[in-house]
């Protein structure tokens, strides 16, 4: 629990998920629960006594806020704290002290502005009625059966898979993957151990090493991929959220309409737990199966640095930002992170002010049209331009040097002296990208219409 273990070379670090079935006799897991949610509790309080203690005696010795220290101490006393502490496993309490360790580091970092993301605030106790319920062995009788349905977990004991757990007992048998931890964990009424392990390597190179590839992550679509070879395709976006809104809202009504407790409310919020399991799993499917045929087959993958947070700010609308958190964009990056360096590929972040979407990629002149337009105009040529597809191949392109927004080269298009935009660089019609990144452009490959009448073709 309290150290960090360091992944050895040829090894890389990864997870396996499984449902298990709820044991004829319950008691041990929720007893589990409950351990590591009461030495959460108990060192919290005892932190803050001591905070109490030195406001009103400096000279007070406090316990360190690390594991070891707070472990020990609770080692010490909880013959008088928890009489029933041995009825668990020592990895419960271990859990619920590592827990509470790592949210003070959280927020004595976020105090000293070491720490990105939203603020975190002090640590506070843990209801039985809002905690999610989870615990972690990292010692022990861990074991995945040779039956390859059997899962063993100290003290719990046996539990049945609910699926095969051949790809994780293989890889043990054999000596290619190592158990580091499992934790159990309860959601949606159900039960799900985590495995973290370490594997060794087997994945093959990329099917294309010398083929670079943009991606443009969206809201339409969940993906718009453009290669080198010449290849455009789009991903689409499940939206899980979206297709399961209104039976979401019809659950949700019976289950206000029921007597809390009743069979009647328990068979609405158990529909209500069904459609957030399906969303979940059809969300990470999705960003699973991408990120995935991207790695095993480009060498070199270009993305954009999203800012999420940011972007949720910028919709007015509700449903707007439903729709961010729906795509789950930000996961996207970082499963991409770790399966290039698998494969042996490479990662490359574009610039987060690169307009990949306003640049034209056919001739460098700054598109026309609404901020959330699907379509927009070149202003120099007339052309339609589909902006996803023109934004993949602009990543696509993109130099891994800073492509910062350059000089106005071009001449504003008539009927709109001075070419003035409020609020965007540089002037409409003018090229807004470096010369080092016009000379990568490629003109005619984004998808366009054909030019209005009177306007000459490119």
């Amino acid at each position: 629990m309290g150290k960090r273990f360091t992944v050895p070379d040829g090894w890389a670090a990864r997870g396996f998920t499984f449902e298990v079935e709820w044991p004829d006799d319950p008691a041990p897991v929720w007893s589990h629960f409950g351990a590591r949610r009461k030495a959460f509790n108990w060192a919290l309080a005892r932190v803050k006594a001591d905070m109490d203690a030195r406001k009103a005696d400096p000279a007070h010795q406090s316990v360190r806020w690390d594991f070891r220290a707070l472990r020990d101490e609770w080692n010490r006393v909880k013959a008088d704290v928890a009489p029933w502490w041995a009825e668990n496993s020592k990895e419960a309490y271990a859990t619920g002290i590592a827990g509470l360790v790592r949210a003070l580091d959280n927020w004595k970092a976020s105090r000293a502005g070491e720490r990105k993301g939203r603020k975190a605030g002090f640590p506070e106790f843990r209801s039985r009625r809002s905690d999610r319920n989870r615990v972690r062995f990292t010692t022990g009788a861990i074991h995945v059966r040779p039956d390859r349905r059997t899962i063993t977990l100290p003290v719990i004991g046996a539990l049945r898979s609910k699926e095969n757990t051949r790809r994780l007992e293989r890889l043990v048998s054999t000596g290619k993957a190592r158990i580091l931890s499992a934790t159990l964990t309860e959601r949606w009424g159900r039960l799900f151990v985590s495995f973290g392990c370490v594997v060794r390597q087997q994945w093959p190179a990329p099917a294309k090493p010398a083929v670079r590839c943009g991606v443009d992550l969206g809201l339409r679509r969940l993906a718009t991929v453009a290669d080198t070879d010449g290849k455009v395709f789009e991903v689409p976006n499940p939206a899980p959220l979206r297709a399961t809104l209104t039976a979401r809202r019809k659950a949700g009504r019976q289950m206000s309409r029921r007597i809390t407790g009743s069979r009647g409310w328990r068979d609405a919020k158990a529909k209500l737990a069904r459609l957030d399991r399906r969303c979940v799993h059809l969300r990470k499917e999705a960003s699973h199966q991408l990120t995935t045929r991207m790695a095993g087959t480009y060498g070199e993958i270009v993305v954009e640095d999203l800012n999420i947070a940011a972007m949720k700010k910028g919709m007015g609308r509700r449903a707007f930002r439903r729709s961010v958190s729906d795509a789950a964009l930000g996961q996207i990056r970082p499963q991409l992170a770790y399966k290039t360096a698998w494969h042996g590929g490479k990662l490359i972040v574009a610039d987060r002010w690169f307009a990949s979407s306003q640049i034209h990629h056919g001739c460098g002149c700054r598109l026309a049209g609404g901020k959330l337009d699907e379509w927009k105009t070149c202003t120099v040529t007339g052309l339609r331009v589909h902006r996803d597809r023109n934004a993949a191949l602009n990543l696509r392109d993109w130099p891994e040097t800073h492509a910062s927004l350059g000089a106005v080269d071009a001449q504003a298009p008539p009927g709109k002296p001075g070419g003035q935009d409020t609020g965007s660089p540089g002037a409409v019609g003018g090229h807004v990208r470096p010369a080092a990144f016009r000379r990568l452009a490629v003109s005619g490959e984004a998808r366009t219409s054909e030019p209005r009448e009177g306007v000459p073709a490119a």
